[in-house]
């Protein structure tokens, strides 16, 4: 790619792009390159390429703009990529089957097209720390519609209680570790529990079903803040 600036490595995250339209590539890669610590390193119109760089440079985030159309089977594909790195979703869907089909296959970010830059900035940057970033509003809609699953299972324990709310005020492992007194270990070992007793594949679907099923509230904006939750838009939810 042509005309890239000069960029220190410190703290630089590498972004591969993901569109079937080189336009919005080179309009992404523009963008992006305007903030001094995102680099795109590369880009074509699907997840194959992104592991076939010939550099062999490995992006520290996938950005994917998903298309108007097909979107289901877009994102079929990315439940069966054997490639974990972080991936953000670009989509300009309001349709809440596509939100649940994003937390199911583990997309790490959800932003809507509407956005502003700095907010598809921030989410790049709360995904490579090792977040889930999620608009309130995708997560409000999500939550509302949500079939949740019929489920029998074991009522969670106290302790397990604490773990969710702990991870659903987007707390680290080793922060509940060191709120809770216990080893990073022992809260693992609560999380494989949690998700067997409730279904759940990830911390996200976690997340949403705490909310869904009153385990937590959903925090008003005012609340997010002093959570720690990025934005009063916005939901982050710790990776690990």
């Amino acid at each position: 790619m042509e005309n890239e600036p000069i960029m220190s490595s410190h703290n630089l995250i590498k972004i591969f792009l993901v569109s079937n339209y080189s336009i919005l590539r080179d309009a992404l890669r523009i963008l992006l390159h305007t903030e001094s610590n995102l680099r795109v390193i590369g880009e074509g119109s699907s997840l194959l390429e992104a592991s076939e760089l010939k550099n062999g440079e490995k992006p520290d985030v996938i950005l994917i703009d998903l298309p108007d159309c097909d979107q289901s089977e877009s994102l079929s594909l990315l439940s069966s990529s054997s490639d974990k790195t972080p991936i953000i979703v670009l989509t300009s869907s309001g349709d809440t089957d596509i939100y649940q089909k994003c937390l199911q296959v583990s997309i790490r970010g959800l932003v809507p097209k509407q956005k502003s830059a700095s907010v598809l900035f921030k989410a790049i940057e709360k995904v490579h720390a090792g977040e889930y970033w999620i608009e309130r509003s995708i997560m409000g809609q999500t939550i509302k519609n949500l079939d949740v699953r019929q489920l029998e299972a074991k009522a969670l324990s106290d302790r397990e209680r604490q773990v969710v709310g702990l991870i659903c005020r987007g707390m680290k492992n080793k922060d509940i570790a060191d709120n809770l007194f216990i080893t990073e270990t022992t809260v693992r070992h609560h999380l494989t529990s949690i998700f067997e007793k409730l279904g759940t594949k990830n911390r996200l679907e976690l997340v949403v079903y705490a909310f869904k099923n009153s385990l937590e509230e959903l925090p008003a904006a005012s609340e997010a803040i002093s959570r720690g939750i990025s934005g009063t838009d916005t939901l982050s939810v710790a990776a690990s």
